[in-house]
């Protein structure tokens, strides 16, 4: 959380805001789940003081109709107890007291509701990990927006830029990808005049088939798993229990559960996570699952790194099965004739 913004939010609370500091105010809100954690709070504090000062401490002449500004940290003095206190004198003290003692609470309540939604957050990231653990599943890929966001935009040249040996990447959209456990994957990604392009690995070597050429295959495992976003932030696609371990990491996660329905119906959950301060990869990610089992239905990254792009990418599972051994192996997707080159050493 940035000093600059929290400095927004007390200018805000002190009444002393101006119209272009709200504007910057409202786009950091929307940006930070911690900065509105902390308005939230000092929300409820400025509330309970406005409520109690008024009523003891700023107790005097009548208020104009606009609203007094919460008094600081610093400007707040406990009085001294005196020896013979008056009557008034005695309420004030104790007034104050409670003020002290209801914020206290307050933030205890913040303070333990915080982690216990971090102790609930981890449970459901534990579950959908244990669910993703056995079968094949087999999902697909959407892009629903992808833009280039630096002020340099590279041109297209630079956009298609890449190893001769390898052609241009087609699009994710309308992708079929199908996973076992961490290692194994088949992406299908499809030309323009639905030519598929498929890479992959079977857990031990890595492969690609490209429309025209050889095979390509490499005893580095994870080496065409460049070709589905977020590897190098390790929330790749083909390894998603990878992701859930990042996201843990690197994310504030939050867990809303819809209301439940009928008796033994599995209860749907949405995980939503926002990238920390400091950290690389989607600025947002949510997970709609049962929340019963942790099974994930759809998955959804919000400005998602890939190459110079940033892609809002939703993943979607279509089946849970059980696939062939060979399925997973680059013989299965071409013919026996198909000439096969390592990618390991240098082509002539």
């Amino acid at each position: 959380m940035n000093p600059s913004d929290l400095d927004l939010v007390h200018c805000y609370f002190d009444g002393e805001i101006t119209e272009a500091q709200m504007l910057q105010l409202e786009r950091s809100l929307a940006g930070s789940i911690e900065l509105r954690q902390e308005f939230v709070r000092i929300s409820i504090l400025d509330e309970k003081l406005s409520q109690q000062l008024s009523k003891t401490v700023l107790a005097g002449p009548t208020p104009t109709p606009t609203r007094s500004p919460t008094p600081s940290q610093a400007e707040i003095r406990l009085p001294k107890a005196p020896s013979t206190a008056a009557p008034n004198q005695a309420a004030s003290w104790s007034s104050i007291v409670a003020i002290v003692a209801t914020l206290a609470m307050l933030l205890i309540a913040f303070l333990v509701g915080s982690n216990r939604n971090q102790l609930s957050a981890s449970q459901e990231i534990h579950k959908m990990r244990k669910s993703l653990a056995f079968g094949d599943r087999f999902y697909r890929v959407d892009v629903e927006q992808a833009v280039l966001p630096s002020k340099k935009q590279p041109n297209k040249k630079q956009i298609e830029q890449h190893d001769e040996r390898r052609p241009p990447k087609p699009s994710l959209e309308g992708a079929k990808l199908y996973v076992r456990g961490t290692d194994a994957f088949v992406l299908m990604r499809f030309l323009q005049d639905g030519t598929p392009f498929v890479t992959g690995s079977d857990g031990k070597v890595g492969w690609a088939i490209a429309p025209n050429g050889p095979v390509r295959v490499s005893q580095d495992k994870q080496r065409f798993n460049r070709d589905l976003p977020g590897h190098e932030h390790s929330i790749p696609l083909s390894n998603l229990s990878q992701g859930l371990t990042q996201i843990q990491k690197a994310y504030h996660v939050q867990i809303i559960t819809s209301s439940p329905g009928d008796a033994g119906d599995e209860q749907d959950a949405v995980l939503v996570a926002t990238k920390k301060r400091g950290e690389r990869g989607p600025s947002r990610i949510e997970i709609q699952y049962a929340s019963n089992s942790g099974r994930i239905a759809q998955m959804r990254f919000i400005e998602m790194p890939y190459g110079p792009e940033r892609l809002t990418v939703r993943l979607t599972l279509i089946d849970e099965l059980t696939l062939l051994e060979s399925f997973f192996h680059h013989s299965h997707h071409h013919s026996s004739d198909h000439q096969v080159v390592s990618d390991d050493m240098p082509q002539p």
